[in-house]
């Protein structure tokens, strides 16, 4: 699974939309999920597993490495970036962690998008948290990791 968590940060409407990188460490808690960090320059590490790929999008231009990551793996998980409109783009599945008071893209009180069909908005439900964001991302991976391990345990019959 990609993650990202952080839009640009020239603005104060990008700082918003960004997520400090340790709300996502519970999904790494998730049986059977391995994180992927799709966030462009991220040299740092990470205070949870994350696998971390050299030169992301560096050599062959913009999105082009990110796009071929994206359609390998299962899901993104993003903050509210340009990297949830290209995985929406792509048909690949996408979770986006939305702040209470989102961009008008995404619309109030639904959690899929017209212009996306494999996009759902995990929306706050109050400002600032995101740890419930992500409580009920933890929730429902659990949910689709088990079913994929039931799966796999059925085919192997």
């Amino acid at each position: 699974m990609g993650i990202v968590w952080q839009a640009e940060q020239r603005t104060a409407y990008g700082r918003q939309r960004s997520i400090p990188l340790e709300f996502f460490g519970p999904l790494s808690q998730v049986p059977g999920v391995r994180l992927i960090c799709l966030q462009k320059d991220w040299t740092d590490g990470a205070p949870f597993p994350m696998t971390t790929l050299a030169d992301l999008d560096g050599s062959r231009g913009p999105f082009m490495d990110t796009a071929a990551v994206m359609k390998q793996i299962d899901l993104v998980i993003t903050a509210d970036t340009s990297t949830a409109h290209l995985a929406g783009a792509l048909g690949v599945p996408v979770w986006v962690a939305e702040r209470y008071a989102p961009d008008w893209r995404w619309m109030l009180d639904q959690e899929d998008s017209p212009w996306y069909p494999t996009l759902r908005l995990f929306r706050q439900e109050r400002p600032g948290d995101w740890a419930g964001v992500m409580a009920r991302m933890v929730g429902e991976l659990t949910e689709l990791a088990a079913a994929r391990r039931g799966q796999y345990a059925g085919s192997a019959r």
